[in-house]
């Protein structure tokens, strides 16, 4: 609908002078006939304002039909100017304007949602793959930083999708205090961030704003009165030294990320040529690993875990170990990471259990003396509700009795849903199966949680256990641990022993039980079997 229809004529002074200005807007935006009839645009517009339409104008007077958009007092309006006059002569304008500022509103409004994330307000990956066509012809270089929530899965798992709302919209408010002004944040994914970064950064620039990224994000989440932690892994791609091409680049960036991944996660990892081929074969590795899962590919050994006052064996603890039919054995520090960020580490978990409880239970119908056998369990398991269930299922199918059962959680697990874990400990308690924290010392080392863990083992990681006699820090740090777990009445377990003069230090501060090479290393069941012929009684 038509709101404005007005007149222009020029002048013998070759000015531009209003005629007419009528119509059911006019009155409100104070352009009456009575107000401007006889006035330039100047006059009405300003000197700067007037430039615009005295453009448009000098068109018209032209012979063209002109249609432009403008802006006046907060409106928006569509003005078609038409020539009007006799044998080509244009004596006058007639323009005739209409009010769209509803319409752009609804049009902005769209645009934004269409190029955002509801949930963040941060601009989506379209709108990033938009924006990096206009980065690539206004700078000769610029970096892609590719972000990810590490595990974030678990937090909806753990707290529902309400819950997770909010620790997305906190660390896009964490990267976005941490987002330079000659770069932009996006939403790109679930739990994936990519900042753009213009003008030349150099890698030493990047990896140190990537840093405080990754401490950033890892500082402790409170909501809902419980506090958790979140880790972030990076991937870096350079423009023009890594791709060309803006799909290529945040490709590149992505197979940097997951090369963090996947190895350890909380790092940040600047993208090479040589990393396609390494992430097409975890790729391949993933499909291999499910397949080795559903065919029974995989086998357990058994480490012994000792008494060291006695020297006799008090348990063992099961790992799991893959022999690829064409690649041969595969380290469990290359499959277990694609196992916990692909989800099939929930099998792979389900199938370890089950397994371990069904030999255990072999061995005692043989007539050996029972030993507790020690299962490692992932963070997304120890957090699920019904975990505790899932071991009833697997103790009464294997016939296995709970108190031959030890579930071991690392100290990260533990602390990244703290209550939920506490739960789901104590309901496995209550079923008489033991408890033990891993790899402790490796983690957030909440000391104060160690009192609140319904637990009966503590092990401490290897990484401190070889350096007691050559750092003097580790030796106190080990001290002080045990110390910590005998006020706890908690008995802690040395990983990684390979000498004799370590295992004196661990008997001289009575430490109760150790693992590692000086005994044995993992071994197969039939080997396992023989240390178990020499013991007559369950210690």
């Amino acid at each position: 609908m038509i709101n404005l229809v007005f007149k222009v004529i020029k002048a013998e002074d070759g000015s531009f002078r209003y005629s007419m200005f009528e119509g059911r807007l006019a009155q409100g935006i104070g352009l009456t006939t009575k107000n401007v009839k006889g006035r330039t645009p100047e006059e009405v517009f300003g000197s700067d304002g007037s430039l615009f339409y005295k453009d448009k104008y000098s068109l018209g007077f032209s012979g063209e039909v002109v249609s432009y958009k403008h802006y006046y007092q907060g409106r928006t309006f569509y003005t078609t100017l038409s020539p009007a006059g006799i044998s080509g002569n244009v004596e006058e304008l007639i323009g005739s304007a209409v009010d769209i500022t509803t319409y752009e509103e609804a049009t902005s409004k769209i645009e934004h949602m269409a190029s955002h994330d509801p949930l963040t307000d941060l601009p989506n990956r379209m709108k990033l793959h938009s924006d990096l066509s206009v980065i690539i012809e206004s700078f000769s270089s610029f970096t892609v930083i590719f972000c990810n929530l590490d595990r974030f899965k678990y937090v909806n798992d753990a707290f529902g999708h309400f819950a997770g709302d909010q620790v997305i919209q906190m660390m896009a408010e964490r990267l976005s205090s941490l987002t330079p002004e000659s770069g932009r944040l996006y939403r790109v994914g679930g739990d994936e961030f990519i900042i753009t970064l213009c003008g030349d950064y150099s890698p030493r620039e990047v990896r140190t704003h990537g840093d405080q990224i990754i401490r950033k994000l890892s500082l402790p989440i409170h909501s809902f009165g419980k506090q958790f932690f979140i880790t972030g892994s990076i991937g870096v791609a350079q423009y023009p030294s890594d791709a060309s091409k803006s799909t290529d680049l945040i490709m590149c960036a992505d197979v940097a990320l997951q090369y963090s991944k996947m190895n350890g996660r909380q790092l940040l990892s600047f993208y090479k040529p040589e990393m396609n081929r390494d992430y097409n074969q975890l790729l391949s590795l993933e499909g291999d690993l499910r397949e080795a899962i559903s065919k029974n590919q995989l086998s357990l050994y058994y480490q012994p875990k000792v008494d060291v006052r006695t020297g006799y064996i008090s348990g063992m603890e099961a790992l799991v170990r893959w022999k690829h039919p064409e690649k041969g054995m595969i380290s469990p520090g290359e499959f277990i990471p694609i196992a916990e960020e692909t989800g099939v580490i929930t099998q792979l978990d389900d199938w370890v259990l089950r397994e371990a409880c069904k030999q255990s239970q072999v061995w005692i119908d043989r007539g050996y003396a029972p030993e507790r056998i020690a299962v490692n369990v992932s963070a997304r398991e120890i957090q699920r509700r019904d975990y505790a269930e899932k071991v009833r299922n697997i103790l009464s199918e294997t016939l296995l009795d709970p108190r031959y059962l030890e579930i071991e959680v690392t100290e990260d697990s533990v602390m990244q849903n703290t209550e939920q874990c506490i739960r789901t400990m104590q309901d496995l308690r209550a079923l008489g199966v033991s408890l033990s924290i891993d790899d402790f010392g490796t983690g957030y080392s909440s000391l104060s949680y160690l009192r609140e863990f319904p637990i009966h083992y503590l092990k401490i990681d290897q990484a401190f256990i070889k350096g007691v006699l050559t750092e003097p820090s580790d030796a106190e740090i080990v001290k002080a641990m045990i110390q910590l777990a005998d006020a706890f009445q908690i008995e802690v377990v040395a990983e990684g022993v390979e000498r004799e003069e370590v295992l004196g230090f661990l008997r001289e501060n009575e430490c109760s039980y150790y693992q590692g090479y000086h005994f044995s290393k993992p071994v197969p069941a039939e080997e396992m079997e023989s240390y178990l012929s020499k013991k007559e009684k369950y210690q």
